[in-house]
C-alpha cells in the first residue's frame, strides 16, 4: 500500500488525455481574440474519497522573455465551464459566461481568478483566451505557463493500493 494525502491538481489537454503545463495559442494576430485553448483541471483523477481542492485559483506565468509583457498586462483571460462529475456526486453547475484577465502570482488577488472547488475525481473545464491589443508587435513565440493553487481543508491520510 502507498500513502497519499490531500488534493492533487493536474491539467490535461482538450482531449482530456495528455498532461500539460503550457498553453499554445497558435498564430496570434494583434487586435483579434485568439482561438480559445481548452484544458481540464483534475483533482485526484481516478481516486475516491480524497479531500476537495477548495477555492481553486488560476493564473498564468511567463515561460520565456517573449511572454513577459503578455502576462504583466493581463492579455490572457480564463473562464470555467463548471465541474465534470464522473461519479455523479451532484455538483452544482457554476459555469461562467465572462472571461477574467489573469497573469502573475497566485497570492495577488489582482493576478488570479478564483474558480471554486473541485471535488476528488472531478475536473473543471477551463477556457483560456489571449487577446493582443491592436498595434502590439509580438517578438518570438510566447510560452504561457498555467499556474493553479487552492486552499485545502485539513489533510487526511489516504491509503490506496497501487
Amino acid at each position: 500500500m502507498e500513502m497519499r494525502k490531500g488534493p492533487y491538481l493536474v491539467i490535461y489537454d482538450q482531449t482530456n488525455e495528455e498532461r500539460m503545463s503550457g498553453l499554445d495559442f497558435g498564430t496570434i494576430l494583434a487586435g483579434n481574440a485568439g482561438q480559445d485553448v481548452v484544458v481540464w483541471l483534475w483533482n485526484k483523477r481516478d481516486f475516491r474519497d480524497a479531500p476537495t481542492a477548495t477555492d481553486v485559483r488560476i493564473s498564468v506565468a511567463a515561460g520565456n522573455a517573449w511572454s513577459e509583457e503578455i502576462v504583466e498586462n493581463g492579455y490572457v483571460s480564463v473562464r470555467s465551464d463548471g465541474v465534470m462529475d464522473p461519479d455523479g456526486a451532484g455538483i452544482v453547475d457554476d459555469a461562467e459566461v465572462e472571461f477574467t484577465p489573469i497573469g502573475g502570482g497566485l497570492l495577488d488577488p489582482d493576478s488570479y481568478h478564483q474558480v471554486g472547488d473541485i471535488p476528488t475525481n472531478c475536473a473543471r473545464r477551463l477556457f483560456f483566451r489571449l487577446e493582443i491589443p491592436e498595434g502590439h508587435a509580438l517578438k518570438g513565440i510566447p510560452m504561457i505557463l498555467v499556474q493553479f493553487g487552492f486552499l485545502a481543508e485539513s489533510v487526511k491520510w489516504l491509503y490506496v493500493e497501487d
